[in-house]
């Protein structure tokens, strides 16, 4: 299903979607279990050091906040936030990079997007619009659907296999060809398209001649 739309196959009786935007969550590389991001050299600059922005679109709807990662990303899937968990949402934005927080008892959600403060207006209007009665019903409704909660973000292996090679092929003095030439072998089998192949073999190249230059 595209991550650009929440179907009404997708959501619960009487849920209808109050606001949508492309937003970006924010993932912990380490405690994601994906290796550091091969271009990840200035993150810290905006506050993103040892994370990762994964793309996508959330939905923000009379029950929940929902996010949706598109194709490209290390991580792919969909997860909710229910607003009656919903402890604090917050401006957390650090220099030019718009973020907005969404704290609950058991996690943290950082999302990274445009409209922060309308963003942040409107899931603050959907909270307390949320009754006691609506939680009650609520409840049963998603214990009965459990599956539209969403998936959870799962590692989009090929693109983390990746991702390794191009931290290998940026290894400057620590370089080891042969390294390197076993991971981008281990990324062309036989589940692996030709053109998946050139794109891996393209970058690493584009990458070790700009070394080998200076660059």
């Amino acid at each position: 299903m595209s991550f650009q739309s929440l179907p009404p196959e997708d959501l619960f009786p009487g849920e209808h979607i109050v606001l949508q935007k492309n937003a970006n969550a924010v993932i912990d590389v380490r405690e994601s279990g994906l290796s550091r991001f091969a271009f990840d050299d200035l993150m810290w600059l905006v506050g993103m050091d040892g994370k990762e922005a994964i793309g996508g679109r959330a939905f923000l709807t009379n029950y929940r906040l929902v996010f949706k990662a598109h194709s490209v990303n290390r991580m792919r899937g969909s997860f909710s936030v229910f607003l009656p968990a919903v402890l604090d949402v917050r401006n957390s934005s650090v220099a030019v990079t718009r973020k907005a927080t969404l704290t609950t008892a058991l996690q943290e959600l950082t999302l990274v997007l445009w409209g922060v403060p309308r963003f942040i207006d409107a899931v603050r209007t959907a909270c307390t619009t949320l009754g006691a009665e609506q939680v009650r019903q609520l409840i049963p409704l998603v214990l009965a659907e459990p599956w539209k909660a969403g998936d959870g973000l799962k590692t989009a292996v090929r693109l983390e296999q990746l991702n390794r090679v191009l931290n290998m092929a940026r290894g400057g003095a620590e370089f080891d060809a042969e390294r390197l030439a076993a991971a981008v072998a281990g990324l062309i089998d036989g589940s692996c398209g030709r053109t998946d192949t050139a794109v891996v073999l393209g970058v690493v190249d584009l990458l070790r001649s700009a070394y080998r230059g200076g660059l």
